[in-house]
């Protein structure tokens, strides 16, 4: 899934989370998740649909 700039569809890519990556949650915003993926050092929003809560891994 893709790592956003801001908590909107519209905004820039910063990068690609991809499954079975773990990543720890920073903060929420609506349906959103501002992460850090944990593999790449990414930090970004990511649409909270496409993640597991309890276990932060990418399951999309």
């Amino acid at each position: 899934m893709t790592i956003r700039s801001k908590a909107s569809v519209k905004s820039t890519a910063v990068g690609i989370l991809y499954r079975g990556h773990k990543f720890t949650v920073h903060k929420t915003s609506g349906n959103w998740r501002y992460i850090t993926d944990r593999t790449t050092g990414v930090k970004g929003w990511v649409s909270a649909a496409y993640v597991y809560r309890d276990v932060p891994m990418c399951l999309d």
